[in-house]
């Protein structure tokens, strides 16, 4: 991962570049395309990612997982979300994985994904994964919910090339189980990092508030809430908004 490498001074998204690159020639698989600035940077579900120019890690990695059933993609999401995580925690700040995959930090958000797939008959064809990580940048625009960074975090400024490298690192290991088939350690490692896994919430879906915890995620990705009453429930992506309780 990362043995090809494009680096771009200012682009719309990496992601889009990406795709866009996928379309014209053969890219090798695990090629990572680094951005100093994006003017149009995307987040899931059409958010838009925003970050000051040269100060945090805005990168999309190319992968080829062709082996993997369509259906089974949300295990690609958890290794990556796993990933870094594990990065962030190995530099001694408690991260969590906020559901899908955002990273979370006392509940302040440092890092989101953004993965594109492609389908070829059953199987993913290729996967673009999109990943930013706010790291020396302190002052974020009003309206954002709640943001940090690894400078505001821990005080020190943090150098983009040695975080991208030892980030790349554990990448590839967790997204590694993946290719070997690891499924069971993918999901029991994101769990084991879930923010309010098992924890008392409040949840509000389309029938209102109610409290809850998070019990399971299912192989396709949806999360499972058991309510204070034993009813469990499935959701998919932006079907529920959930915090910790007081």
């Amino acid at each position: 991962m990362g043995e090809t490498f494009v680096q771009l001074q200012s682009v719309d998204s990496t992601n889009n570049y990406a795709s866009l690159l996928l379309q014209k020639e053969k890219v090798a698989e695990g090629t990572v395309i680094l951005a100093v600035h994006q003017s149009n940077g995307r987040g899931q579900g059409g958010n838009q990612w925003v970050s000051d120019k040269g100060l945090n890690l805005l990168f999309s990695i190319i992968l080829q997982p062709d082996f993997l059933p369509a259906y089974k993609q949300f295990y690609l999401s958890m290794s990556v979300a796993v990933g870094i995580q594990h990065y962030i925690s190995g530099l001694g700040i408690p991260a969590l994985i906020k559901w899908p995959n955002d990273i979370l930090i006392s509940g302040r958000k440092i890092a989101g994904v953004l993965i594109e797939n492609t389908i070829l008959s059953q199987n993913l064809n290729t996967s673009i994964i999109g990943i930013g990580v706010n790291v020396n940048q302190c002052i974020f625009p009003p309206g954002l919910q709640n943001p940090t960074s690894l400078l505001l975090e821990t005080g020190q400024p943090f150098d983009l090339s040695e975080s991208l490298r030892r980030l790349l690192l554990s990448l590839q290991f967790h997204i590694n189980h993946l290719y070997l088939d690891n499924l069971g350690e993918i999901k029991s490692d994101y769990l084991n990092r879930l923010w309010l896994m098992n924890t008392p919430a409040i949840f509000t879906d389309k029938t209102g508030r109610f409290n809850g915890r998070i019990v399971d995620i299912s192989e396709t990705g949806e999360l499972l809430v058991m309510k204070t009453d034993g009813e469990c429930k499935t959701y998919g992506f932006k079907e529920v908004v959930f915090q910790k309780q007081d």
